[in-house]
């Protein structure tokens, strides 16, 4: 009977959302869509939570893509189905990196939004 007496690193590394304390304020609000995790949020004129948005205008090295965030509600803890309720945090500290954000948006293109409404990102 032989031994494996190898030594072994075992690696641990959690994705962490929350940078701070955790929110100061939430609310529950309905969902116009599925929304996914982490994902920052609007309210449609309904009232209920929609993705924001990014467009891209012209082609190649010219390429701008223009983030619609007017009306930033806040920031998604869970998945939230459509037609369901679910928590919104409306402030706090989080990490950029864990966003989940729609394709060519970065988080500095939303981040003085954000910290408008008292949401904050490390």
């Amino acid at each position: 009977m032989s031994m494996d007496l190898a030594v072994k690193t075992y690696r641990y590394n959690p994705s962490h959302f929350e940078a701070g304390v955790g929110p100061v304020a939430k609310a529950v609000k309905v969902a116009a869509e599925d929304i996914p995790a982490h994902a920052p949020v609007v309210l449609n004129s309904d009232g209920k939570l929609e993705l924001i948005t990014a467009t891209t205008t012209g082609e190649g090295d010219a390429a701008k893509t223009t983030v619609t965030a007017t009306g930033l509600y806040g920031l998604t803890p869970d998945s939230i189905r459509a037609d369901e309720e679910g928590p919104v945090w409306l402030t706090g500290e989080y990490f950029a990196d864990s966003l989940a954000l729609p394709e060519g948006v970065t988080a500095a293109d939303i981040e003085v939004a954000l910290r408008n409404i008292g949401i904050f990102l490390k």
